[in-house]
This record gives structure tokens, sequence and C-alpha cells, in this order.
């Protein structure tokens, strides 16, 4: 439940939900400012802004009225406001007169046929709002404004880092590894490596299998060495990594020589154990924790930088969450491997 809180807080924190969120809020906001709390309403409406049916409707009651009435000056005046297009309904009605008298449409359109050139009387402005209109939409301009400018601030700040893509265990571990400072063997009194090389693998990275060529000074293919999965512990996805394989090829020897990196569940649990040195010989995993590798002319020494355990609903101490590993070169000089390196002791 805990994980569910957390994954859930780090998502209302990312600025893309955020600015999102807000946009949201702010329509919402905006809809029950422009709708409920002030509402627009559109006051002193002409009749030019009425539908065409509705206008029909209007003319066809200003020829009653002047049939009634014979009132010229009205006539023209109620003409006048359905806008330029006051002949055209008045053609409508003459071809479609339903119940008025065709005398009282021809004597209306005598009437206002001498203003068919005049300039309109009608007030085509257009409606009034109320203030809280205007208010409304500068409202969702800057609400709208504010949410773009984040989502742009925060794009342009990924860009800037470059960081574009989602991050993987894989793009995890590259950063981890960029991070940790090589073993100075000069303080040990012993002379350089041919080549250090550091790996790190993180929970998730189900296929993390990394190798390294090693070559003389003068460009010649050596040998290789490398860091690989060995054995999971449980079921579904991500993998549980609870042993891992480094192993050393040289490329005059006739044999590849393999330890195995042992998580402490697996170490101290005999079936576990036992099926694992099959592949090669255990070593517990532990911070700082050496083991060397030698071939008839290579040697390297492997050591735990950086490591740590998963949680979760298996054996406590049972897979990795994080480790790193360094992997330092030597041609070998005859020394075997008791004498060549002497362990920590934890």
């Amino acid at each position: 439940m805990d994980t569910v809180r957390e994954s859930f807080k780090k998502g209302f924190n990312s600025p893309p939900i955020m600015a999102a969120v807000g946009l949201i809020v702010g329509i919402i906001l905006g809809l029950l400012y422009g709708w409920v709390i002030s509402p627009v309403e559109f006051v002193d409406g002409n009749i030019a802004q009425l539908r065409d049916d509705l206008k029909v409707d209007y003319l066809r009651m200003a020829i009653d009225s002047y049939a009634l009435n014979q009132d010229a000056a009205l006539a023209e005046e109620r003409y006048n406001q359905l806008g330029e297009n006051a002949s055209t309904y008045l053609s409508d009605i003459e071809f479609n007169p339903e119940e008025q008298l065709v005398s009282d449409i021809d004597a209306y359109r005598a009437v206002v046929e001498m203003t068919l050139y005049n300039e309109p009387l009608v007030d085509t402005g257009t409606a009034e709002q109320k203030p809280g209109g205007n208010l409304l939409k500068w409202a969702l301009l800057v609400t709208v404004v504010l949410a773009a400018a984040l989502v742009v601030r925060y794009f342009l700040a990924r860009r800037s880092s470059g960081d574009l893509t989602p991050k993987t265990a894989a793009n995890m571990a590259q950063e981890i590894t960029a991070k940790i400072d090589t073993t100075d063997y000069s303080d040990k009194g012993e002379a350089p490596p041919m080549h250090q090389f550091v790996t790190t693998y993180v929970l998730g990275d189900n296929l993390f299998d990394d190798s390294f060529s090693i070559e003389s000074a003068a460009g010649e293919f050596l040998g290789e060495c490398g860091v690989g999965i060995s054995e999971a512990i449980g079921v579904g996805e991500p993998k549980r990594v609870t042993a891992f394989e480094v192993w050393l090829f040289d490329q005059n020897d006739i044999k590849t020589v393999t330890k195995v990196l042992m998580s402490g569940h697996a170490f101290y649990d005999d079936v576990i154990r036992s099926e694992l040195e099959k592949k090669g010989e255990p070593v517990l995993a532990e911070s700082g924790v050496e083991f060397v590798l030698n071939t008839n002319n290579l040697r390297v020494v492997g050591r735990v930088m950086d490591m740590s355990y998963g949680e979760g609903p298996l054996p406590e101490d049972s897979f990795f969450e994080r480790l790193s590993i360094e992997l330092s070169v030597w041609p070998n000089d005859g020394v075997n491997e008791a004498e060549a390196f002497e362990f920590d002791e934890f």
C-alpha cells in the first residue's frame, strides 16, 4: 500500500501531470463561474439577430399590423429592421402566403419598395454582455497560458539535461557506473592494472550481460572478461537475480574461468549453492569483497563496489536491487591465486 501511495505522489509531482491538472481545474472553475456564478446574458438584441424562420414570422406580423393600422412609417421601420435580406423574406411570404391575403402582402410591398434603396434603419450593433463575460475569457486565457508555460518549461529542462526518454533499468545502471571511482592500486603498492572495467546491474534489467575486451598496449587481443546473470529466484517480472557469473576468457588458455557471485540467501542455502557450484566457485556478495580469476596469461581482480538487496515477498537477502562490480586486469606473473591476492575479511 505504501508503494502505491508513493507511486501516486511521484506521479502528481510530475510537471506535465501538474500542468494538465491545473488546466482541467481552471476550465472547471471557469465554467462554474461563467454558467453558475456569473452567466453571460444577452440584452438589447435586434430583429436582425433572429433565425431566418423567425424573421419570416416577424414580417408576417408586420404585414398584418400594416393592414390594420395603415402606418407606413412603422411598416418601413419594421421592414428595415430585418436587414439586407428583408426583400428575400418578403418574397418567401409572397410565394407562400399561407392564411394571409395576397392584397395585404401586395399593399405592404408597395409601401416598403420606396425604401429598398435607402440606408437601413436597423441597428446592427452586437448584443451587450455583462462584464463577467470578459472576465471569464481572460481567466480561461490566463489558465491556458500558464499550463502551456509549465509544459514548455518542463520539456526544455529535460532537453537541456539530455533526458528526453523514459529511464530504463539499463539507463539508471549507466548513470550509477559513471559516478563510481575505480580503485587506486598504487595506494596498495601495486602496479596499475592494464584495464579497469566497471559494470552495474539494476533490478529490471532482465538481459544484463556485460563483457569487455582485453587488449595489450600494442592492441593485441588477449581475451575477454565480463559479468552476467547466473540464477534468478521466484516468478514473474522483473527477474529477481540471486547470483551472477563473473568470468575470464584467455586467448591462450583452453578454458574459461568462472566465479559465481551469490546473494546471502543463495550462498547459505545448501541446495541452491550446490547447484550453482557446478557453474563456478561460489563467492558471497558483500560490499567491498574481492576475488581473483586466474588463467595462464591473465589475472583479474573483481571487487564489489556497491550493492543492495531488493525487498518483497521472497526470503531476506535473496535477490539484488543493485550491484556494481569492478574488474581490474593484469598480466599473470605465474603467482598462484592464493598468493596473488589477499582477500578482505568481513
